[in-house]
C-alpha cells in the first residue's frame, strides 16, 4: 500500500511542478512585452500584435477633382457627328415641280 502512496505522491508532484513551471515560463514571456494595451504606448503610437509600440502610419489624403467637361464634349460631338452621318445616308425625297 505504501508503494501506491509513493507513486501517487510522485505523480502529484510531477503535475504540480509542471503547472508551476508552465506558469513561470508564461510570466517570463509576458514580462518581455513592451506593451499590452494602447494606453501603455505614447500618444503617437499603438500596441501591435507583437506587443511592441509602433507609430501610427501617415495617411496621405489625395484630393480628386472630377472635371466632366472633356468627356461631355466628346460624347456631344459624337452624337452630332452620328446625326450628320445618318441624315446624309437618308434618301432625298423626289421633288415634283
Amino acid at each position: 500500500m505504501s508503494e501506491y502512496m509513493w507513486g501517487a505522491f510522485v505523480v502529484i508532484a510531477i503535475v504540480a511542478f509542471s503547472i508551476a513551471g508552465a506558469a513561470t515560463v508564461s510570466k517570463v514571456l509576458e514580462g518581455r512585452h513592451e506593451c499590452k494595451y494602447n494606453s501603455d504606448c505614447s500618444s503617437t503610437s499603438y500596441c501591435g500584435s507583437d506587443f511592441k509600440c509602433h507609430t501610427f502610419p501617415q495617411i496621405e489624403n489625395t484630393i480628386v477633382n472630377n472635371d466632366w467637361t472633356t468627356p461631355a464634349a466628346i460624347v456631344g460631338l459624337a452624337i452630332v457627328l452620328a446625326a450628320m452621318i445618318l441624315r446624309r445616308k437618308q434618301p432625298q425625297p423626289r421633288q415634283f415641280y
